[in-house]
Order: C-alpha cells, then structure tokens, then sequence
C-alpha cells in the first residue's frame, strides 16, 4: 500500500472487463471470438490506473467479492497498482466489451454488481480516510452497486472536508443531485440531460445546463463531456470550449476515466483548469487508441502532449510504466 498518496479514487462498483471480437453478431448461433484481453474495470479504478502511469501518487479503494473480486486484484498487482481492496461477500461483477469486426461497432454489456450492505459500505469509507489523511484530491467515479443511494456523495464530500481533500465526482443519476460542494463534477452531455429532465441539443443549451449545475452545486469547476467535440470547462468566472485531440478510434471505453485522470494529474501539479484539462484531452484521447480498458504507455501520450510547456516538469511520469503484456494478462486465474 501507498504510504501517503496525493488522490484516492473510490469505485464502489468494480468490475473485471474483458474485451474480445468477434465477426459479425448473430442471433441464436455460436459466435467465435478473438482470444479477450482482461483489464481492471469500475470508473475510480481506470482513473486511478492512468495517473499511476502519469506519476502521480494514487491508491484505489473498493470492495472486491469472490474469484472475479482476486482476479481483478491481481491484474492491478500485475500493474503495480497502490489499492486497498475491501473484502465483501458475494462476487465482483464482469463487464463485457465485444467489437464486431465486419461493421467496427462496440457493443458494450454492463452487469449490476454485487450489493453492498450498509457495513461494507462504512468499511470502504473507513479506508479512504486512513489512506486519504495527506490526500490533494478524493475522486468518487463510476456507477453505484445496488444497495448504496446517491446520498453517499454528501457522505463523501464530507468525508473529503475532514481529511482537506477535493471532491472530484464523476457520476450520474442521483449522484449528480447530490454532488453538493464538489470541487469538480464532469458529466456528459446525456447525463446531464438526464439530471436537468430536457434535452441539450445545442451548444448554447449545454452551456446553460453545465452553468445551472455549477450553480446549484456550488462547484468550483463542471467539465462537460461533449464526446468527440470536446469539452467545455466551466467555472463561476469563465467558460472555455476545449476542442478534442484527433486519434485512431480503436475503442472507447474509459476515454472519460482518462479525462478526469489527466485533469486531477495537472491540478495536483498546481496547474490551471484549463492547461489541466488539455492533459485530461490527451489522456482520453491516448486511451481511444487502446483496446478495450487497456492503459496507454507515456510513449502513446507524447504524440498528444508535444505542445505543452515542458509537462515532464513537478516529477510528472515519474511512474514505472504499468503494461503487462496480454499473455500474462490471459493467465489470470477465473
């Protein structure tokens, strides 16, 4: 474990993601698919990942249930990967990643998780305030499991005060309602569509939409995920538009992990908003690149990075490299 990390990321609903390809998906035959790759999954997982790769000192908390729950604890073993898992009963969940090779579409399966009982859930938070004492930033992401209400992220950010840490939520559903306080929230054009109950269709209403969030949570910051345009960062003072980075799509699951990830890595270097959230672009772009959930490498960064001023500066990839290659990934035991 980390002695004194500088983000402690939270995933209440970790998952064990395997990707693989098939054809063409057809109803009612056996498919034959491409041997899967295996890769940590759950939102605070893949953003914790990625700043481990960036150098920033970082520790993931969540709970880890049955054969799945130890597998995913041994890729990240495997990736080098500061966590505390919490032991719960049940099994962690699968979440399934198949490319249809004739068309190049993704179909994406998501499962439920493992309940959490109201104890495993003090539990996790008991974690992130030991590990979290000497923490810039607390990161709250992904899906809640079932068994655990949106009124968690009041409990976090309270949680966060007490250890003078940021909140950052990237969230959606009930949990956007309550991200009261937070230092930065990033939703998605959807999300938030779905939080304000209308339709964004234009640039002028997404804006309004992020600007009414940010009112009504009292944030400092709401980066809105506008997919491939972009995003717009908005704060109490300024809004800028921030266009994406141009990449090869080969799959774009966790490209938003990485954009929280390369953004909470820039604001812990002291950097502004802004030059933090162009890291964050270049992270998800660099994470469009991979396959499945798989992490990118500092080299796969450079080419999205060659117009900062020297980002290297304040130790910044300092971090051994974690990409264990697909065949040790293969021999997890299930």
């Amino acid at each position: 474990m980390l002695a004194s990390p500088e983000v402690v990321t939270i995933t209440l609903n970790p998952a064990l993601d395997d990707s693989f390809s098939v054809p063409r998906l057809v109803p009612w035959s056996k498919m034959r698919g491409s041997a899967p790759r295996f890769d940590p999954g759950g939102g605070g997982i893949n953003v914790a990942r990625v700043l481990h790769v960036l150098g920033v000192p970082t520790l993931a908390v969540f709970p880890m249930a049955g054969h799945i729950g130890r597998a995913l604890t041994e890729l990240l073993e495997f990736e080098r990967l500061p966590f505390e898992g919490i032991e719960v009963p049940g099994e962690t969940r699968l979440s399934h990643h198949v490319t249809e090779v004739d068309t190049g579409l993704e179909y994406r399966f998501v499962l439920p998780g493992t309940p959490l009982s109201p104890v495993d859930l003090d539990h996790c938070l008991e974690a992130v305030e030991r590990v979290g004492r000497h923490a810039a930033y607390v990161v709250l992401s992904g899906s809640l499991p079932p068994g655990v209400s949106a009124d968690i992220v009041p409990r976090i950010r309270c949680l966060s005060d007490a250890i003078n840490a940021r909140l950052v939520v990237d969230a959606s559903g009930g949990a956007l309602e309550q991200a009261h306080g937070a230092y930065l929230i990033k939703p998605s054009v959807r999300e938030l569509e779905d939080h304000l109950g209308r339709g964004l269709d234009s640039l002028e209403e997404q804006l309004a939409g992020a600007r009414e969030l940010l009112a009504a949570t009292g944030a400092a910051v709401v980066l809105l995920s506008r997919g491939h345009l972009g995003v717009a960062l908005v704060t109490p003072k300024d809004t800028q538009l921030l266009p994406a980075m141009g990449a090869n799509l080969v799959s774009g699951v966790g490209a938003g992990d990485a954009l929280v990830a390369g953004t909470v890595a820039g604001l812990v270097h002291g950097w502004e908003p802004s030059r933090a959230t162009r890291l964050g672009l270049a992270c998800s772009a660099a994470m469009i690149e991979t396959a499945g959930t798989s992490i990118f490498s500092r080299d796969d960064l450079i080419p999205f990075t060659d117009d900062f001023p020297d980002h290297r500066d304040g130790g910044m990839f300092q971090a051994e490299s974690p990409c264990p290659d697909a065949a040790d990934r293969r021999k997890v035991k299930m």
